[in-house]
C-alpha cells in the first residue's frame, strides 16, 4: 500500500497513525478524490472529539436530524440530542478517542453516496467498530456523515459469556 508522505506528516502530527489511502471496494470506479475526501472526513471527525472540537465533530454531520447509535441499547440519538447529552464531555481536554487501525476502513461510494465500515481502538473501550454512510453536500461541496453506528467487537469465544453477562444483568433489574 502507498501512503502520501504528506498525508503521513500530518496524521503523525496530530497524533493520530492511521494510513491515509484507505481499503477501497469501488462500486463505479469513484473518483479517488473523493474516496480521500470521505477518508479525511472520518479522520478529521475521530480527531475533532480527541481534542474537545464540538464545531467539527457536529459540523461534519449531514443534519441536526443525522443519526448516532451508540454501543449501549439505548443510544440513538439524533446530531441535535447527541450534541445535548455529549456537552458535558467537550467539555473537557478530551471528549473521547478513537483511533482508527491502519489499513481497517473500508470505503465503497456509489454516485452521491458513500459507506463504510472501520476498525476502532481506545483505550477506554478497546477494539470496537464503526459503520457510516455519508452522502455529498453539493451545495458545500463536501461529505456529511449522515448515520454513525459504533459496536464493540465482540470474540466469538466470549460472545456466550458476555450474553449471559448481560441477561444476568437485565434479570437483577438494574436495566435503564
Amino acid at each position: 500500500m502507498k501512503y502520501n508522505s504528506n498525508c503521513v506528516l500530518w496524521a503523525v502530527a496530530i497524533g493520530v497513525c492511521v494510513g491515509c489511502v484507505p481499503n477501497v471496494d469501488h462500486v463505479q470506479s469513484p473518483d479517488e478524490n473523493h474516496v480521500l475526501a470521505v477518508d479525511s472526513i472520518m479522520n478529521a471527525w475521530h480527531h475533532a472529539a480527541s481534542v474537545s472540537d464540538s464545531s467539527t465533530y457536529f459540523g461534519s454531520m449531514a443534519s441536526s436530524e443525522s443519526i448516532f447509535i451508540g454501543t449501549d441499547e439505548t443510544e440513538r440519538w439524533t446530531t441535535g440530542e447527541f450534541k445535548i447529552w455529549s456537552r458535558k464531555y467537550f467539555k473537557r481536554a478530551s471528549a473521547w478517542t478513537f483511533i482508527p487501525v491502519q489499513g481497517e476502513r473500508h470505503i465503497r461510494i456509489h454516485g452521491d453516496v458513500a459507506w463504510l465500515d472501520e476498525k476502532l481502538d481506545s483505550d477506554h473501550m478497546g477494539r470496537c467498530r464503526g459503520t457510516a454512510i455519508l452522502t455529498f453536500n453539493s451545495d458545500e461541496r463536501k461529505w456529511k456523515i449522515e448515520h454513525y453506528t459504533l459496536s464493540y467487537a465482540v470474540p466469538n469465544e466470549v460472545a456466550d459469556s458476555l450474553t449471559q453477562m448481560i441477561s444476568s444483568w437485565k434479570a437483577s433489574g438494574r436495566v435503564n
